[in-house]
């Protein structure tokens, strides 16, 4: 009951009382729940609807230090000169926003500004050590004193809120990016300058439509020339004509954001030129400071390398662990990660992309997994002669020199695949359909003859389709029994292929234990399988409520073989 004489509080207030007091409880473990949208919205409602709740979160407020953030965001507008009058915080933030700096927010909720400085806007996260330092130099500028941590700490809580609810959404690039129907190139120079990439050709922008940041680490691409030719590039690759043909086409796919590009491997013997092959990938399209990476640990490490490089290439893996690849799978097709956000208890961090990915020397490729390989492009280097060796003195000089007209011919082949993407039609779409398309169009200013670029990516598939059967101790015994014809459960199937083969293998740790190891194993390589000419077909339960699997030879005809009934059926 309310006491008499108490004034009356509209419902509205009496909800937000509810969620202060079972906000209080949780503030002393994770303080920055006073600054969670939740909170801001009850305490612009108790500032005027309850002025005692409001002086007993002051007191709150001012303990954790966020008493001058939050007054800004529920009280008056910010003025711009408040002369001495005004506390530190108040100098800063006014500086900034009359500055012309610009808020917005990515769709994943991260807050950005867009800074203009020396005629060119560049785009940097709020809570990046570059946007922390700009605000040290504005206000040192003005008052020639340093603001202190409490201050810039205030003044990048109220940023970040006026980014997420002020601010406009707009997606935030790497490298490359599309908008409109054209093509962008960060060509990551002084100036933010990028390459816009049409169907009518391509051009330098000094002032690019979508939004780029820079990586720590990105360096410069060199300004693109007209007039070269992609023939400059291979005298300094050691490839056969298909995999000269792989590579090309593996460039222009990572020149086209947000459309799956092929995992492209190389493969070859020591010394054959592998590294540099790489590093002259990446130069070409992402060039950074340590472009190439050793193997990531886990997963984490590897979106890390996602999230500040376009191009990602791992050097010299002693081995690929599944969890990795099938992370790379969902890297090159596109596929979220999320993990839990540093500092917090509930807020997950996701991130999804697609980026073009590149690995160096898998010494077991076979023993990938069949989904890894069939999404991999594998280029096999060629043994390098002693004649044929440069030492970097002279190797780096020349490439250099070559690369600007190299990436102009590069851009011209995306401008034609532009042009022609739209009448491009394939009678039969292969796995990753839509980097077949796109190299499709670009074949015409590639150097290559129609449908060259298909037939080598189908025939790189072929030979990646067997190399994964070749390591796996499963493919004779189940190409047998398909042969003879084979249906009944995964146990039963389990237990003919054991029978099938020796102690020692059944004891591999390559060899299935457990009829769901077996059913998983078989699902991975049904695509390889199927290359080969055996169908596998996992059907409902029968009458007995057991789920069958089949085993079906297909004849060169397309015609399926009988299959033997089994025993007990």
């Amino acid at each position: 009951m309310r006491a008499a004489g108490e004034p009356t509080r509209s419902i509205a207030v009496e909800l937000v009382l509810l969620c202060l007091r079972e906000l209080e409880p949780r503030v002393a473990a994770n303080p920055e729940l006073l600054v969670s949208t939740e909170a801001v919205l009850s305490f612009a409602a108790v500032r005027y609807g309850d002025p005692l709740t409001w002086q007993h979160w002051r007191r709150i407020l001012g303990k954790y230090e966020k008493s001058e953030l939050i007054e800004h965001m529920v009280g008056a507008p910010v003025r711009i000169d408040r002369g001495d009058a005004g506390s530190a915080a108040d100098k800063l933030i006014g500086l900034v926003l009359e500055s012309g700096i610009e808020f917005f927010h990515d769709p994943d909720q991260q807050a950005w500004a867009s800074v203009r400085v020396d005629g060119h806007w560049e785009n940097h996260p709020v809570r990046s050590r570059p946007f922390q330092r700009l605000l040290l130099r504005t206000y040192y500028r003005a008052t020639g004193e340093s603001p202190g941590p409490q201050v810039i700490r205030a003044a990048l809580d109220l940023f970040e809120a006026k980014a997420l609810f002020d601010g406009e959404e707009a997606p935030i690039n790497l490298r490359v990016a599309s908008h409109k129907g054209k093509l962008y190139l960060d060509l990551c120079d002084r100036a933010w300058r990028a390459v816009e990439i049409g169907a009518e050709g391509w051009r330098i922008v000094d002032q690019p439509p979508p939004r780029f940041h820079r990586a720590r680490g990105s360096q410069p691409l060199p300004a693109p020339e007209s007039g070269g030719s992609l023939d400059e590039l291979r005298r300094f690759l050691n490839v056969d004509d298909r995999g000269w043909t792989l590579i090309k086409a593996f460039l222009v796919a990572a020149l086209r954001p947000g459309v799956p590009c092929p995992i492209l491997v190389a493969k070859g013997e020591q010394g054959a030129g592998k590294t540099t092959a790489c590093r002259i990938m990446s130069a070409l399209i992402d060039p950074r400071t340590g472009s190439l990476r050793g193997i990531p640990r886990e997963v984490r490490d590897l979106t890390a390398a996602a999230r500040n490089s376009w191009i990602v290439c791992f050097d010299n893996l002693s081995h690929l662990p599944d969890e990795l690849a099938d992370a790379a799978c969902r890297l090159a097709t596109g596929g979220g990660f999320g993990g839990r956000e540093l500092y917090s208890d509930h807020d997950q961090a996701i991130f999804d992309a697609i980026r073009p990915l590149v690995f160096n020397a898998i010494p077991d490729l076979g023993a990938a997994r069949p989904d890894f390989l069939d999404r991999a492009v594998i280029v096999e280097f060629l043994d390098m002669k002693p004649e044929a060796r440069r030492d970097e003195a002279q190797f780096w000089p020349e490439f250099e020199a070559a690369r600007p007209r190299i990436l102009g011919a590069m851009l011209d082949a995306v401008s034609v695949g532009l042009t022609n993407l739209p009448k491009v039609r394939l009678e039969q779409l292969p796995r990753m359909a839509d980097f077949a398309l796109w190299v499709k169009a670009c074949e015409e200013s590639l150097g290559m003859k129609p449908g060259e670029a298909v037939v080598a990516y189908q025939s790189n598939r072929a030979e990646a389709h067997k190399l994964a059967l070749e390591f796996s101790p499963l493919y004779e015994p189940v190409a047998k029994l398909a042969e003879e014809g084979f249906s009944g459960t995964v146990a039963e199937l389990l237990a003919r292929l054991n029978g099938m083969m020796s102690e020692s293998m059944r004891r591999s740790v390559r060899w299935p234990k457990a009829p769901n190891a077996l059913g998983n194993a078989l699902l991975r390589m049904a695509s390889n399988l199927r290359a080969a000419g055996i169908e596998i077909q996992f059907s409902r339960a029968d009458i007995l409520g057991r789920r069958v699997v089949s085993l079906v030879c297909v004849s060169e005809s397309g015609k399926r073989s009988s299959v033997a009934a089994s025993d007990h059926q």
